[in-house]
């Protein structure tokens, strides 16, 4: 099979698992809203950078290291060492998840009263403790399937946790409600953990049936025991997942201040604590999912340049890794572009028609801005890591996120809102121009500024310009309630001319054919 064939239909098992996923966590979303209420979706969130701690201190990034490896040795056809990989970074990962989750669920109350500053954060950071383990082996057999090139089995391990973490919240929501008791954030903890439970069993599944027929094959065995392979092996895994696993605890960390610090400068820009709390939720419970929909297609495209980038220059073909960065970095641009047209003209009714909340809609209209920058963001980190500059991406992204940062300390207390949205724009520009600076040095992407950048830009405000004309001399599509419906569809065609008029869908296919 050819690499665009590869390319292709890696992406496509991906991207479909991620938008049904994605579509049914909207409507999870918009259950959840209406059952629990913003605030309860708040608190959990609250919780969500401590535990993405306790994930890179754990895991840091192991699924990296294992889909490179893999892909470097299936390009030798060093199928065994592969296998070998995945059980050294297996016993490694599972070992720290274990420790991390015991600490996690022991430290829970001291974390939610000091650090978090919310009590009520203690019993959900204790559920979702348990899900550790079941997520580190997730996120490793999935890393070691995708440098394999089998992107089937994570895209429908991740269509199973989606599936069972809502049939689970659901459940227990009912449970509240026959016993008379208004369901608690507890129940998207309880779903959290019995999702990643499914998809673990689900994928060690494959990981023991593929060991079966390694060991009934001719000339194969079972994992050798050799020490020597082991600590080779450990010390690969190491050296790539380390400073990966920094740079996320960083992050993390960062996170968790920004989560405790955001609803408290808000607080100082005028709002109640009550109000505050449910600006966040709005935000990140509503407005962020929906936001950052699209990089169901952007991710899996970018956990598949990895392993395709490694192979390419294992193989010495740089002519290959600069075809393929500049056909997905093209590929990504249009997609930001286009929802950027999108959010901007019907963040509002979007918000509205699908979470019945203003702030939502709003919110989506103002951080429609960002979204060129942040998926071609997911791109080009992607790219870095996959030609070896691991620690230039993860201080790139380092200090992007201290940007936004800096913006809540700064400009949340004067500002509102409207400062954070600043920083984020900030930081995901940073993160952009940095990680283009370091390719362009690297002879990995070559790009013409005028077909790159300025068309699909000019063509973006020409269709902004003429949606925005339409809506004035034909004022009833703003009562509609299928107005955002028509502008997508309106704005699929418009990108679709953009690109023909670019000249760039030939460039694109020619790209992917090297």
């Amino acid at each position: 099979m050819s690499q665009s064939h590869m390319l292709l239909k890696g992406t496509f098992y991906l991207t479909a698992a991620g938008a049904v996923s994605r579509i049914a966590g909207f409507f999870y979303k918009i259950f959840l809203s209406r059952a629990i209420g913003a605030e309860e979706i708040g608190l959990f969130h609250l919780c969500m950078p401590v535990y993405a701690f306790g994930m890179a201190a754990a895991s840091g990034g192991i699924q990296t290291a294992i889909s490179r490896f893999t892909a470097q040795y299936t390009a030798k056809g060093q199928f065994r060492e592969a296998r070998r990989i995945l059980a050294c970074a297996l016993i490694l990962s599972l070992s720290l998840a274990l420790f991390c989750g015991a600490l996690l669920y022991c430290a829970a109350g001291w974390i939610a009263e000091i650090f978090l500053a919310e009590p009520r954060c203690a019993p959900l950071l204790q559920i979702i403790a348990c899900s550790l383990p079941f997520c580190v082996v997730h996120t490793c057999v999935s890393g070691y399937f995708i440098g394999k090139k089998r992107a089937a089995i994570p895209a429908f391990s991740q269509l199973i946790e989606q599936c069972i973490r809502i049939t689970a919240a659901v459940f227990f929501c009912s449970l509240f409600h026959h016993y008379e008791q208004l369901p608690k954030a507890a129940v998207m903890a309880l779903g959290q953990l019995a999702g990643e439970t499914a998809s673990c069993l689900f994928c060690m599944y494959f990981v023991l049936a593929g060991k079966r027929r390694q060991a009934d094959a001719p000339g194969a065995g079972a994992f050798p025991s050799k020490r020597a392979f082991w600590l080779s092996g450990t010390r690969k895994l190491l050296q790539v997942s380390v400073p990966l696993g920094m740079n996320r605890m960083l992050l993390c960390v960062l996170q968790a201040i920004e989560a405790a610090l955001l609803p408290q400068q808000l607080v100082l820009s005028g709002l109640s604590s009550s109000d505050a709390l449910a600006l966040y939720g709005t935000l990140s419970g509503m407005t962020l999912p929906l936001l950052l929909f699209p990089t169901a297609i952007t991710g899996p495209v970018g956990m598949q340049l990895l392993p395709l980038i490694s192979e390419a220059q294992t193989l010495n073909q740089e002519d290959r890794v600069r075809a393929t960065a500049k056909a997905t970095f093209t590929g990504s641009l249009l997609l930001g572009l286009f929802f950027f047209s999108a959010f901007f003209l019907a963040g509002k009714e979007l918000g509205m028609l699908l979470f019945d909340s203003v702030p939502a809609g709003a919110y989506l209209q103002m951080l429609s801005l960002v979204c060129p920058f942040l998926y071609l963001n997911t791109t080009v980190i992607n790219i870095l890591h996959g030609i070896g500059k691991t620690s230039a991406a993860s201080f790139y992204t380092s200090a992007g996120f201290l940007l936004r940062l800096a913006s809540v300390i700064l400009l949340v207390p004067g500002q509102g809102m409207r400062g954070y949205f600043w920083g984020i724009l900030a930081g995901q520009v940073l993160v952009t121009a940095l990680s283009l600076w370091t390719l362009y040095r690297e002879n990995a992407l070559l790009l013409s500024v005028s077909d790159a950048f300025l068309k699909p830009a000019l063509l973006c405000l020409l269709t902004i310009g003429s949606v925005s004309l339409l809506r004035q001399y034909l004022p009833f599509l703003l009562q509609a309630a299928w107005f955002p419906v028509f502008v997508n569809l309106l704005l699929c065609f418009a990108i679709f001319a953009s690109l023909t008029a670019c000249g760039l869908l030939p460039r694109i296919r020619k790209s992917l054919r090297r």
